[in-house]
């Protein structure tokens, strides 16, 4: 980056500067030390005042006519240099990452990959494992063989507790099955008995009116036995 100012000495004229991307990366790094942290004016004093930023937008307010001894407003002059604004501590230009391929894209020396949020446990670890084998810096993971491990470990663990989820789902659906079947079982069983209960009904019904219909036949073959010894007594 290049800076030039005048100087107040006649003969020496226009100094051109150069600066180096590291010791902008540097200067940026003392600067954010030294820079205040906005917040809204009354957070300070007054307990249900969150400590958030929000513009002073009062008529008469000294914070927003910055006088002196009021708390800091934000100003350009806070921020970056304009050649290293936007880049990690590093020097890279941050790059969202997808997929290995994009990862691929990427130039080692400029660019550092930042892998997005959705993306999956399986992908990930691919995802690392190509900035390994290609030297790419992965911007907010410290230390990526940890990371593979940690991954790797939590993907054990839960396809251990999806394993274990579906033998208690099979199992209940097998007990619900026995069940279902114990409680056919049944049904057919109480069914079978009403039918028999049912037909010995219809038996003994038979054979009570067969009973009574051989008294009736006696009682009638009695009657006219008597009717025919009263007609040769006469």
């Amino acid at each position: 980056m290049l800076y030039n100012r005048k100087s107040r000495e006649k003969d020496v004229g226009i100094i051109t500067i150069t600066m180096t991307t590291k010791t902008l990366l540097q200067l940026r790094r003392i600067a954010k030390k030294r820079k205040p942290h906005f917040v809204v004016k009354e957070s300070a004093y007054i307990g249900r005042v969150k400590e958030r930023w929000r513009l002073p937008r009062g008529r008469h307010s000294a914070a927003r006519q910055r006088y002196r001894g009021r708390p800091a407003q934000p100003h350009p002059g806070y921020g970056s240099p304009k050649a290293v604004r936007g880049l990690s501590r590093e020097g890279l230009l941050p790059v969202l990452v997808h997929n290995d391929e994009e990862l691929k894209r990427l130039n080692p020396s400029t660019d550092g990959a930042v892998i997005a949020s959705t993306v999956g446990s399986k992908k990930r670890l691919l995802i690392l494992a190509s900035a390994l084998q290609n030297k790419i810096r992965v911007l907010h993971v410290k230390d990526i063989v940890l990371l593979t491990e940690k991954i790797k470990k939590e993907v054990t663990e839960r396809q251990k507790r999806r394993h274990e989820h579906q033998q208690i789902k099979s199992k209940r659906i097998v007990d619900k099955r026995k069940s279902a079947e114990e409680k056919q079982k049944n049904k057919e069983a109480k069914s079978a008995e009403a039918k028999k209960a049912a037909a010995a009904a219809a038996e003994k019904e038979t054979t009570t009116t067969e009973r009574a219909d051989e008294k009736l036949t006696e009682k009638e073959e009695e009657r006219k036995v008597a009717e025919k010894t009263i007609t040769k007594r006469q």
